[in-house]
This record gives structure tokens, C-alpha cells and sequence, in this order.
């Protein structure tokens, strides 16, 4: 049973608001400009009640509030704390920038209010009338030539207006690395429901220079302006330039810094800008931010926009100079492919690009399309009936490969980037401050994993620190189950585990290394296989390229699967039908479920009981089915039964004549028995109107009758499996022709 949550103080606002001014004065002083030091001291020159209202105000949506709706029991009356706040410059009365934010917070009462207001300056107003909408009376009121203002302060309610939103800004940007304004977190800490301390609890500042918390937070800001530059455009896209163009200059005059993480987030910035500049065909502009950029992939546009402005020159001698010193794997896969697409000729002796070479070498492998839009399990069953293990792999593998091996300088140790209870993951991973910092402790750790020691070491890893929230990477059941052969098969070159260049890779530059790898591990006679699934119709991403080339070059077999959808003549089937108390899975029970298994149109096995619902069965069920309350007295109970079926069940596809009904039920009483049920599924219904259209009825009477199908007992399991596998047979012989 769940232990209740716990209470919070009615205070517990201001105390969150506190812990946090107190965290920031301890670790952040010397990077304090003057207006955050200024709020803090002087918020603390405040009386308890009225810090307790500021905190309220700050913690609610929107600048402005009326003096009605501040009503807390906890605090008392709240004009003269509003004067206080006032005085200490905490709010103020309301000015001209603050009616947008006004206007979306007026009730409909006291829109017409004001309006009332205005016309009594203004009397020729007419067509405003107190039925229409609050959209049509705030559309007739701002168009009236009157002062807002003076109107705003006649009304009964007091309406204030927060201030020193940007000193505080950036106090909750020290705290949080980001501009985050409300302390949603401690209080879901303290509710129990976000988890805490299972990190290190001695934390450092992430800026320990004012230059640079500066320059973090003027690119931390931009991010939203941008995002709302972008929307403004799409209102004013003939005001493109004049709006773009101040930015250029803001760009230019962002200070220069060695920082890596902020080198990343100013790149970051720029290449948005340069978006949006060539989305508006300000290709001069766009290049002008591009170039701002640091690398991939603003590279792969600059290269395309000197092409695209006819600069053949120079289009031809950047991509020499990306191919001859990359930044990254994406960058020079594409300034190979693009080099060769643009001036025919190959830079490597190559006949093909690499991109080009791994597609044309992929293998394609018939999946029954029965596996639409389940590609990766379509191909999963394929090797799994090869005496394959196969797991659904992907980037999660990898991932928690990485935070396992590198748990202690990750999360645990004093000098990881960790700068809050809140945070999860280190900070200076993305700009590569991760393997900077440790690159002794990771080395050493890439030389153990060729140890005889290193399954017990990571097992000790996971074990000690299962089911620790954390933003690397997920737990599951089965990860020991997938980490551990990965560690023990992996090959080694000259005497080291081809793990290691893949986990350093990852620790120099994470952002690009942590994602992008195949779907599928195969695991056969201790030899270890990726595949990237390729369904008809999907593409390959440069990232999936890189990732695979990276796996090839390290000594691992990973290559690309490209299926074709077949109808599989071997396919084995089960062709099912449930009896049931009523319609819904959720609340309603099985009371008979009839199964037929076959291949090849010959029938295997059947499978066919009574089932006890565990309630009464009505009487107009009984009825139809003819299955009674005192037949199903005695049956056994569907978790009797689970694991005989699931064996019935394993590795066919589940047909039933209106398979949502029959797999809904039947998924719902595995749930209920904590069974994990998941199958390709055939539908009937869906098949004979798809390959038999035009017919009058498609219900399994009305079908049999039209085939000369037997239907004996209808509405009982068995007999109505019986009948649907011959529907099935028609489908497959329309199947085979089309």
C-alpha cells in the first residue's frame, strides 16, 4: 500500500523561495551583478508577510495582479504589504508595457467595467453590449481612443505590476543553468514525487567569473527572444531584414570566451538566427550568422549557400578544408558526399560516397507485412526463429553503457558538474568539459573494460545504483541482460576492448555520440551484431551513419537491413475468439476462449476452455452464448490458464474476426496477471472488406453464409475460431495473388 503524500506548510512557498536565495548567496557571490545582490538584500529587508506575497505573486502566471485576487489566510490584508513591496520597488502601478499582460488577464466583468468607464468619456460609443463574448468587448475596447491608464486606476481593484524581473532572472539562472521561473521542483521534492540525494550533496558553482555568467546569461536569454523573433517574422515577413539585422550586431558584439559549453550555446544561437534568415531568402544574412557558428551543422548550410549563390570557388575550397580537418564524423560524411555531388569527383578514390557504399551493401531481408509499422519487431521475430537473442537495443544501450561505467565521475564525484540537488545530469557534457576534466579517471576506466574483472565491476555498477532517476539513460528489466554480453563479446584489438573508443567518443563530445545507434543487438555462439532496420520508405540519417561507420572502424559487425514486406507462406498463426461477460475489456471478463493454431493452412493444434469471469454472467449473454453461470462454476481461472496459453500463443500471429475485441480482452487478463502480451496482430473484418469488398454484411454469419463456410454452434469459442481460420485462408490466397 502507498504511504500517503505529506502535507506542506501553508508557508512552504517562501521557504522554498529562501532555500534557494540562500543556495545562490553561498555559491554564487562573487558572479552576483549588482541589481541580484540588490533583490536579495533588499527582500530580505522585507516583513515576513509581505515576503510571503511577493513569493505568491512570483510563483503565479503573468507580471500584473489585482489586489482582489491576492487573498491568502496565511498572510492577512494586502494593502499595506502591497505598499511595501511598492516602496522596496517590488511592484509598481501599472504603466503603458504592461497593458498586453493586463488585457490577458481581465475578467469579462471587468472588462465591461472599464468599458462602462470609457464611455462615459467617449459617449458616442455604441454596438458594446454586455451578452458578447469577452473576445468581441476586448476587440471593441481596444479601439477606442482613450488613456487605459487613468480608466485602469478608477476601477475598485488595486492592479500592480512585478519588477526586477531580470535581477531575478538571473538569480534562478545561477540556480538552475536555466531561466526557470517558478520552484515547481522543491515542491514536488517535498511531496515525495521528484527524487533527490542519491547524488553527490557537496555542490560547486557552474560560473566561477562574472564575464562569464554574464555572457551565459545574455545567451541564455536569447534562446525564447529567438523563438519569438521567429513567430513575429511569420506576422511581418516583409519586415524580415530590419528585424533580423539588429541581431547580427548583438551576435557580433557577444564577448569571445574559451569556454566550450558557451562557445556551443553562442553557436547554437547563431545557426537559429541563420535558419531563419535563409527561411526568408536573406541568403547574405544567413551566411553572415552561419559563419558566426562554430561548426556542424551551420557548416553543412554555409557549404550549401555558397553553392546556391553560384561561389563555386569557394563552395569547393570549404569543403576541402571540412574534409581535411572535420569537426565531427556528420561533418565529413557530408562534405564528402556533398563534394562529390557538386563537382563529380571523388576526394578519397572512392567510386561511391560512404553513405552511398553502406545502402548499396545493405542486405534485404523479406518480412511478413503483417509487421507494418512494426518494423524492428517484424525483423526481431525474423532472427529470434534463427536461434538468435535479440534485443531492441538502440541508443539506450549505450547510454547506460556510458553512466555505468562512469557513475562515480558522473554523479558521485566532488568535482562532478552536478550544481544542484535537482540536476541529473552533468552539465558539461555537451560541450566536452566531461572527459577534460576526467580524462585520467575515463582512461584508465576504458583500459578496465578488456579486464577479466569488468562484468563483476559493472554488475556491481547496476546493482548499487538501479532505479537512481537519472536523464542518461532508462532502467528496464533486461539491461543486465543486454550490458553484459555486449561487455564479455565485445572484440578486442591489440589487447582492448573495442568498447573503449565508441565510451571515449561519448565522453569527448556526447551531444553528437548519444544517439544515432542501430536498433537491434544480436547476440549468437558469443558473437555480437547491430543492424540498422530500414522499412521501405525510410531514410537513413547522417547521425545512424556516423554511429554505424564508428561501431565498423572500432571492430564490431553493424551494418543496415533493408526489409521488403512479403506474405510469409510459413507464417504460424492462431485464430482466436473470447466469449465474455460484456464489451469492455477494461471492466468485463472472459468466459470462454476458443483457439486454432496453424501453418500452411494446416491446423496444428487447438485450444479450447471454459473460463471462470469471477462474476455473474447476464442473463442476455447467457442467451446469445449459451454459456451459464453454473457451466463456468467450475472452470478454471483465467490465471490457471495464462502461461498453457502464452506457450499456445508464442511466436504466431494473433487472428480473431474483429481483432480489437478478442486482443483487447485477452491483453487486459494477461495485465491482470502481470504478463506482458504483445503480437502481430490480423484482423478479419479489415481483410475482407480490403480483399473482398462490396458485400453486403462482413459479420462472421453473414460471411460464412456467403462462402458456404460451416458455422455450427455460432457465439461458442471453437466453433467461431473454426470458421474465422477459413475467412483467414481466403485472405491468404488474395494475399499470395496481390
Amino acid at each position: 500500500m502507498s504511504q500517503p503524500r505529506p502535507e506542506l506548510d501553508s508557508n512552504y512557498y517562501l521557504q522554498h523561495f529562501d532555500e534557494l536565495l540562500q543556495f545562490v548567496r553561498q555559491h554564487y557571490q562573487a558572479v552576483l551583478n549588482a541589481d541580484s545582490a540588490a533583490f536579495i538584500s533588499d527582500f530580505y529587508r522585507l516583513s515576513h508577510s509581505a515576503q510571503q506575497l511577493l513569493v505568491r505573486m512570483l510563483n503565479r502566471k503573468g507580471n500584473v495582479f489585482a489586489d482582489t485576487e491576492l487573498n491568502y489566510a496565511e498572510i492577512g490584508a494586502t494593502a499595506p504589504l502591497l505598499d511595501e513591496l511598492s516602496r522596496a520597488g517590488f511592484i509598481t502601478a501599472l504603466t503603458t508595457d504592461d497593458l498586453a499582460d493586463f488585457w490577458l488577464r481581465l475578467t469579462k466583468d471587468t472588462l465591461w467595467q472599464l468599458l462602462q468607464l470609457a464611455q462615459a468619456e467617449l459617449p458616442d460609443i455604441t454596438g458594446a453590449k454586455k451578452s458578447h463574448t469577452k473576445p468581441q468587448l476586448l476587440g471593441a475596447a481596444l479601439k477606442l481612443p482613450v488613456n487605459w491608464l487613468a480608466l485602469i486606476s478608477k476601477l475598485p481593484q488595486r492592479y500592480v505590476a512585478l519588477r526586477r524581473q531580470d535581477a531575478l532572472n538571473y538569480i534562478y539562472f545561477l540556480y538552475f543553468g536555466r531561466i526557470e521561473a517558478n520552484l515547481s521542483l522543491f515542491t514536488l521534492r517535498d511531496l515525495g514525487i521528484r527524487q533527490t540525494g542519491q547524488f553527490k550533496q557537496q555542490f560547486r558553482p557552474r560560473f566561477t567569473e562574472a564575464a562569464q555568467a554574464q555572457l551565459a546569461y545574455q545567451l541564455a536569454k536569447a534562446k525564447p527572444a529567438i523563438i519569438e523573433l521567429g513567430k513575429q517574422l511569420k506576422k511581418q515577413p516583409d519586415n524580415t531584414a530590419a528585424l533580423l539585422t539588429p541581431w547580427l550586431e548583438q551576435v557580433t558584439g557577444w564577448p569571445q570566451t574559451e569556454d566550450n559549453a558557451l562557445l556551443l550555446k553562442r553557436s547554437e544561437r547563431c545557426y537559429s538566427l541563420g535558419k531563419l534568415a535563409e527561411q526568408y531568402k536573406l541568403n547574405d544574412l544567413a551566411i553572415a550568422f552561419y559563419q558566426h557558428s562554430n561548426g556542424f551543422p551551420a557548416s553543412e548550410r554555409l557549404a550549401r549557400l555558397y553553392a546556391q549563390t553560384g561561389d563555386e570557388q569557394r563552395c569547393r575550397q570549404y569543403l576541402q578544408q571540412l574534409l581535411d580537418d572535420p569537426g565531427c564524423d556528420e561533418e565529413w560524411l557530408f562534405a564528402e558526399y556533398f563534394y562529390r555531388r557538386k563537382f563529380g569527383e571523388s576526394t578519397t578514390g572512392r567510386k561511391r560516397s560512404q553513405l552511398t557504399q553502406l545502402l548499396h551493401d545493405a542486405p534485404q531481408v523479406g518480412i511478413d507485412e503483417l509487421y507494418l509499422g512494426k518494423a524492428e519487431q517484424g525483423l526481431m521475430a525474423h532472427y529470434a526463429a534463427q536461434g538468435y537473442t535479440v534485443f531492441h537495443a538502440e541508443n539506450n544501450l549505450w547510454l547506460a553503457l556510458f553512466g555505468l561505467w562512469f557513475w562515480h565521475e558522473l554523479f558521485e564525484h566532488n568535482d562532478s558538474a552536478l550544481h544542484n540537488p535537482f540536476e541529473r545530469r552533468p552539465r558539461n557534457l555537451a560541450s566536452g568539459g566531461f572527459y577534460q576534466q576526467f580524462q585520467a579517471e575515463i582512461e584508465h576506466k576504458l583500459e578496465q573494460l578488456a579486464a577479466p574483472g569488468a562484468s563483476a565491476t559493472l554488475l556491481a555498477a547496476l546493482t548499487a545504483h538501479y532505479g537512481k532517476a537519472n536523464s542518461l539513460f532508462y532502467w528496464h528489466s533486461d539491461l543486465a541482460q543486454q550490458l553484459l554480453p555486449l561487455l564479455q563479446h565485445a572484440p578486442k584489438v591489440d589487447g582492448r576492448s573495442s568498447l573503449a573508443p565508441i565510451l571515449r567518443a561519448m565522453a569527448q563530445d556526447f551531444n553528437r555520440h548519444s544517439s544515432g545507434y542501430p536498433d537491434l543487438l544480436l547476440i549468437k555462439d558469443q558473437q555480437l551484431q547491430f543492424i540498422e532496420v530500414k522499412a521501405p520508405g525510410d531514410k537513413i540519417q547522417r547521425h545512424q551513419l556516423a554511429r554505424l561507420l564508428a561501431l565498423n572502424n572500432a571492430g564490431f559487425s553493424a551494418r543496415i537491413e533493408k526489409l521488403q514486406w512479403i506474405v510469409d507462406p510459413n507464417r504460424l498463426y492462431v485464430v482466436l475468439d473470447v466469449e465474455t461477460t460484456g464489451g469492455k475489456a477494461g471492466t468485463d471478463r472472459i468466459t470462454e476462449i476458443g483457439a486454432v493454431k496453424l501453418q500452411a493452412d494446416e491446423v496444428l493444434d487447438t485450444f479450447n476452455t471454459l473460463i471462470n469471469p469471477e462474476r455473474h454472467i447476464p442473463s442476455f449473454i447467457s442467451r446469445l452464448t449459451g454459456i451459464s453461470n453454473a457451466m463456468v462454476a467450475g472452470a478454471p481461472k483465467f490465471a490457471d490458464i495464462a502461461t498453457q496459453l502464452s506457450e499456445f500463443l508464442q511466436g504466431a500471429v494473433f487472428v480473431a474476426h474483429n481483432a480489437k475485441f478478442d486482443y483487447g480482452f485477452i491483453r487486459s487478463e494477461f495485465a491482470r496477471c502481470e504478463i506482458l502480451f504483445d503480437m502481430p496482430q490480423l484482423c478479419t473484418v479489415v481483410n475482407m472488406r480490403r480483399y473482398y469488398p462490396s458485400l453486403a454484411s462482413y459479420s462472421l454469419g453473414k460471411l460464412c453464409a456467403e462462402f458456404d463456410i460451416k458455422l455450427t454452434n455460432h457465439h461458442r469459442a471453437l466453433a467461431d475460431a473454426t470458421a474465422t481460420v477459413e475467412l483467414l485462408k481466403l485472405i491468404n490466397a488474395k494475399r499470395q495473388i496481390l
